[in-house]
């Protein structure tokens, strides 16, 4: 419990989440309507209360909907009745004019001289959806009442009373918390929305003097029109989507605290080398898992750091977590919006198969890597995570490779056994026009593969221990160029050797 709790607190303090609290409080500020639509599992494990709170509090004068009491489990079992077909309840009255039955022979005052037919008039039955609508728009009225020390009747006019100044507060709703059935979802909020919307619009309330209704809500708590509804009114509301929110750094910052491991006294240890090989890690944990901040923490304490162990670590870890539809994967051409998730692929958004990260549509590894066994990954799979694998070597080796390649070049013109023109003009496959005239500088652009080839014919004669290490970048180099993988014992000789040749000057 203490674990989760904390990280509930780590969660807000993330820089890609701070961002959309921000973005979520400046259109409440400018005051706009909220939507904030968030996946299933940040509700399920209790981070979208943290994240709504901290939304909330951004207004100064802020009204908190409570969840319903009793009473309101009372009128979501109506409803559930209702659409049972539970004659009993089907009777307990009509909400308004339209659920009113139409009664057979109707007495106008005109007596025509027809007679009924002997039979029964009928009854029909209220319209149970509108009933249940009311129903819930009432009981969503009657608590937002309580909090302003009004009636339910008077909750719109008190929000847009035009003589009331000042600041009108932010009313706070969770959808996940409302009663919910699967005809009438999110009934009583979008009644909400809809008639403090209207009332906003006949006062004529500039955005400085508007109640905003702030509403955070999974993807089945309210209507699927609702939110695509709400976007195209962009005058009075202003829909967020829990989509991108998490980049490479949110990730990488909250792995952080699970790296850190116990080792040998620190003046034995290799700092230097152990840096390459820890964000090694926190680079291949970050772009195997994305997003996926839960599965990101699990991989980071049950991986070693080699790659014969991370497919091992990996499948325990995808084990532990969610299991996805296999269908869910949309086309490579569905690639949504920037700013939320496609029609076609929002349920599997929900779910958390799908995302936006760093600007790009994410399927959760879960999706394309079975959890049961690695020898019945695909070939497709494993191609996947190699690619994956070799992304975070280069992100991470490239550029450790270039400073050592600038190093070992500004050391090899001591050691040249031709004029350095002549060796520029023969292994510069790229002349630099403008260093022409200074081939000392024009020697320090040689890049691996050419200083090695020049060492290889002659030219140039370099010591042992910087003659193994060209040959290491230059092996590296390729294999990352390619998009390969580096494993185990090259990488582990790559690290050493790069260690030793930064703390060589001569």
């Amino acid at each position: 419990m203490q674990e989760q709790s904390a990280d509930l607190s780590d969660l807000a303090d993330l820089p890609g989440v701070r961002g959309q609290l921000r973005s979520v409080a400046a259109d409440l500020a400018a005051g706009l309507n909220c939507l904030w639509l968030l996946p299933d599992r940040l509700v399920e494990s209790g981070q979208a209360d943290e994240l709504y709170r901290g939304a909330l509090f951004s207004a100064s004068r802020r009204v908190d909907v409570p969840p319903p009491d009793r009473d309101g489990a009372k009128v979501q079992a109506v409803h559930e009745s209702n659409a049972a077909g539970d004659s009993e309840a089907v009777h307990e009255g009509w909400a308004d004019a339209e659920a009113l039955p139409f009664l057979d022979f109707y007495d106008d005052g005109f007596d025509l001289g027809w007679e009924p037919q002997g039979h029964a008039p009928v009854i029909p039955a209220p319209r149970t959806e509108t009933a249940g609508r009311n129903a819930e728009a009432r009981d969503l009225l009657a608590r937002i009442a309580k909090e302003l020390s009004v009636t339910a009747e008077e909750v719109v006019g008190c929000l847009t009373d035009p003589e009331r100044g000042g600041r009108r507060p932010v009313v706070g709703v969770r959808a996940w918390k409302e009663p919910n059935t699967a005809s009438l979802r999110g009934a009583g909020i979008e009644q909400l929305y809809r008639s403090l919307t209207a009332a906003v619009k006949a006062a004529g309330l500039p955005p400085g003097q508007r109640p905003r209704l702030l509403v955070a809500a999974r993807l089945g708590d309210v209507s699927a029109a609702l939110p695509d509804e709400l976007h195209l009114d962009l005058s009075a509301t202003a829909v967020h989507w829990w989509w991108g929110a998490l980049g490479r750094l949110d990730t990488a910052t909250a792995i952080t605290p699970y790296l850190d491991r116990g080792g040998a006294p620190r003046h034995e240890r290799d700092l230097l080398r152990e840096r390459i090989v820890r964000e090694l890690r926190a680079e291949t944990v970050v772009e195997i898992c994305g997003p996926d901040l839960e599965l990101a923490r699990r991989l980071a304490v049950a991986w070693d750091g080699t790659q014969q162990a991370l497919g091992t670590a990996l499948r325990r870890c995808l084990a532990a977590g969610p299991s996805f539809a296999a269908d869910c994967s949309p086309p490579p051409a569905q690639l949504g919006s920037r700013r939320r998730p496609g029609s076609e692929f929002r349920e599997a958004w929900a779910s958390g198969a799908i995302t936006a990260w760093e600007g790009r549509l994410r399927l959760h590894p879960g999706v394309w890597l079975r959890a049961d066994a690695i020898a019945e990954w695909s070939v497709d799979a494993k191609a996947r995570l190699s690619t994956l694998i070799s992304q975070a070597q280069q992100r991470v080796l490239l550029p450790w490779i270039e400073e050592a390649r600038q190093r070992l070049a500004a050391r090899a013109l001591s050691h040249l056994t031709r004029p350095v023109a002549a060796v520029v003009a023969t292994y510069l496959e790229r002349p630099i026009w403008y260093l022409g005239d200074r081939p000392e500088l024009a020697f320090l652009e040689l890049q691996v593969g050419e200083l090695l080839r020049a060492h290889i014919q002659g030219a140039l004669a370099l010591p042992e221990r910087d003659a193994r290490l060209l040959r290491l970048l230059v092996q590296a180099r390729n294999v990352l160029s390619h998009r390969a993988v580096l494993y185990d014992t090259t990488l582990a000789e790559l690290c050493v050797e790069l260690s030793r040749a930064d703390l060589r000057t001569t």
